[in-house]
C-alpha cells in the first residue's frame, strides 16, 4: 500500500512538474497595425521619391482613397507616429524626408470627421514634430514656410495643396521666397 501511495504521489508530482517544463505557447500575434505604419511608410516612401517629380493620380489615389487600406485622410495624428516609428529625428530633418512628412501630414489633417480614432482626432504628436521641425536650421526656406503653414491648419483639420498655395502667396517676402 506503501509502495503505491509512493508511486501515485510519484506520477503526481511529475504530471505537474512536467506541466510547469512545458514551454507556453506563443501570444497569437494580433494583426493589427494601429498606426498603419506598413501604409504610412509606402505613402512616406512614395512622397519622397516624387517630391520634384511627376506624380501619377492613381498612385496619389491608393493613399488618399484607401481602395485597400485606410487612407491618410483617416488617419490624422497617427501619421506622425508612424514616420517616427519608420525614421529617427536626425533622418526626419534632412530635406527630401521632411518633404514627405509634410505631404502626408498635409493630406492627413484635411476633415478631422473622417479620422478613424479619437485619440488621433487632436495633433499633439504632430505638433510636437513640426514645432522640432520648425527649431533645427532648416536650409530651406521653402520647407519653413510649409511647416509654418502646417502648423495653422492641422489645428483645425484645414490642410490642403490649395490651403498651402493660398498661404505662400499671402506670406510672400519678397522675391524669391518660395
Amino acid at each position: 500500500m506503501r509502495t503505491t501511495l509512493w508511486f501515485c504521489s510519484a506520477l503526481i508530482g511529475i504530471s505537474l512538474l512536467g506541466g510547469q517544463l512545458q514551454t507556453p505557447a506563443p501570444c497569437p500575434p494580433t494583426g493589427t497595425d494601429p498606426y498603419s505604419i506598413a501604409f504610412v511608410n509606402s505613402a512616406f516612401q512614395y512622397f519622397r521619391r516624387t517630391d520634384k517629380g511627376l506624380r501619377l493620380s492613381s498612385d496619389v489615389d491608393r493613399f488618399l482613397n484607401g481602395y485597400n487600406s485606410p487612407s491618410l485622410h483617416q488617419l490624422g495624428d497617427a501619421v506622425s507616429i508612424a514616420v517616427l516609428k519608420i525614421c529617427t529625428l536626425d533622418e526626419l530633418i534632412k530635406s527630401e524626408n521632411a518633404r514627405a512628412y509634410l505631404t502626408s501630414v498635409r493630406n492627413s489633417f484635411t476633415d478631422r470627421s473622417k479620422v478613424l480614432e479619437k485619440s488621433d482626432q487632436e495633433p499633439r504628436v504632430t505638433a510636437l514634430v513640426l514645432g522640432y521641425l520648425e527649431k533645427k536650421e532648416m536650409s530651406e526656406p521653402l520647407l519653413e514656410k510649409r511647416i509654418a503653414y502646417m502648423k495653422t491648419c492641422v489645428k483645425d483639420f484645414t490642410c490642403s495643396s490649395q490651403g498651402e498655395a493660398d498661404f505662400f502667396k499671402n506670406h510672400q517676402d519678397g522675391p524669391g521666397s518660395l
